[in-house]
């Protein structure tokens, strides 16, 4: 057994299941990701559920620099 062998993850049938029904569902705008990810956020627009915005985060005065990264942009 090599050592790249023993370091690799069993199949998880939960995590194999997720990728067939992404893929299916991927597949029924025939492959188009682009498509497939506005219909998804038409429906959290529509889903009727509150938005929220969290304040920015102010970083702690003796915090590491990396600690806060940029977000946005």
């Amino acid at each position: 057994m090599s050592f790249l062998e023993e370091r690799t993850m069993k199949p998880d049938p939960i995590v194999s299941e997720v990728r067939r029904q992404r893929m299916a569902i991927l597949e029924s705008f025939n492959g188009d990701f682009e498509k497939m990810s506005r219909d998804v956020m038409k429906r959290q627009w529509q889903g009727g559920h509150k938005v929220v915005s969290r304040p920015k985060r102010k970083p702690l005065p003796d915090a590491a620099p990396n600690a806060y990264p940029p977000q946005g942009k």
